[in-house]
């Protein structure tokens, strides 16, 4: 068998290479992405700039506008807080002149039941020995018409306390203001008179009466003196 003969099996076994897909490169396959990025942020440009073209609402603060459903705080505060507060501020200051008015009250009404009181003591003790000078000193205490009745009346005790020796001893236990005005008040008293005659036993007479006080000048005065 020659050589040539060998050879020609080789070349007719030599297979024939069919032409094949060759995968793209990475720098081809980086290039094949970013070009769709790239149209897409073209046809996203449009939107932007209509974007930026219209005013920024959500920059600029908006008032809250009230639901239909809400509470009305200002009407609720005009109709229902600020009357309410009156009525408490109104409360307070009646309170306030109330106590006011009591304590002015009951300080005046112990000022007129001291008068009526230590006046009627005065008005019916004496001794024989001071009956003139301690009825005189009475008189102070007195307007009329009360004062032109007292003295009076002083004109025959005085001789007969002196003559007679009297002394009359007079406590008030207990008095009471019917009625107190800014000059004018009306106070009982509870009168005890205990009188002496000489050597005679004392004798003991309760007894009571209605007090009239008028003010003058700021000081209170006894304008009548009437037992009931």
């Amino acid at each position: 068998m020659s050589k040539h003969g060998m050879d020609e099996p080789d070349e007719a076994a030599e297979p024939e290479l069919e032409p094949t897909e060759t995968e793209p490169t990475e720098l081809e396959a980086t290039e094949l992405e970013t070009e769709p990025e790239a149209a897409e942020s073209e046809g996203a440009e449009p939107e932007s700039e209509s974007a930026a073209a219209e005013p920024a609402d959500d920059a600029v603060p908006q008032p809250k506008t009230r639901k239909s459903g809400g509470i009305e705080w200002a009407r609720v505060t005009a109709y229902r807080v600020l009357p309410t507060l009156a009525v408490v501020l109104a409360a307070a200051a009646g309170g306030l002149w109330y106590l006011t008015a009591t304590h002015s009250n009951e300080a005046e009404q112990a000022a007129v039941i001291k008068v009526a009181r230590d006046g009627t003591v005065m008005l019916l003790s004496y001794e024989p020995d001071t009956v003139r000078q301690q009825l005189t000193d009475a008189r102070k205490l007195l307007t009329t018409p009360f004062l032109d009745e007292y003295t009076t009346l002083t004109k025959s005790v005085i001789p007969g306390a002196e003559q007679r020796h009297i002394s009359a001893a007079t406590s008030v236990p207990a008095a009471a203001a019917v009625s107190v005005d800014e000059n004018h008040a009306v106070v009982l008293v509870f009168v005890n008179q205990t009188v002496r005659v000489g050597d005679q036993p004392p004798t003991s007479t309760p007894t009571s009466a209605r007090v009239t006080l008028e003010r003058l000048g700021g000081q209170w005065l006894i304008a009548n003196f009437e037992p009931v």
